[in-house]
């Protein structure tokens, strides 16, 4: 690892803890997309990058499907590299924000499937709340 992408791995990590009223949404929430944007993966809180469609749910194929074919190999080896690099960019997000939210919301998020969906909860659960505090400044 050059000494560059160490540095962003420090720098990555530093985004300030959410407090648990949501008090600091409003700077959290920008530190956060900057930080997970400076790693390529804002994809993945804001939902734009999907999960890779597997192929053996496309249309006449069922789950005992196997690849016979060439084309249908090198489509699986596709979908397979595809998935893992998936799995890192949620892992990687979503440990981002494990990180920086106190245990009482991890409890709230660590069910749900995605970053993306962990993120978009702890929107709508202090959108409103900041929008409150910024008024009565």
């Amino acid at each position: 690892m050059s000494s560059s992408n160490s540095k962003l791995g420090e720098d990555f990590l530093c985004v300030p803890k959410l407090v648990a009223d949501g008090e600091n949404w409003m700077t959290y929430k920008d530190r956060l997309s900057w930080s997970v944007d400076a790693r390529g993966f804002l994809g993945h809180l804001d939902g734009t990058e999907k999960k890779p469609i597997d192929p053996s749910t496309l249309s006449g194929r069922g789950a005992s499907w196997l690849p016979t074919t060439s084309d249908e190999l090198r489509e699986l080896s596709t979908y397979r590299s595809a998935m893992k690099e998936w799995r890192m960019g949620e892992a990687i997000t979503k440990q981002q924000i494990a990180g920086t939210i106190p245990d009482s919301l991890f409890i709230q998020v660590k069910n749900l499937t995605t970053a993306a969906e962990i993120f978009t909860y702890l929107s709508n659960l202090f959108e409103k709340r900041s929008r409150v505090v910024s008024v009565e400044l």
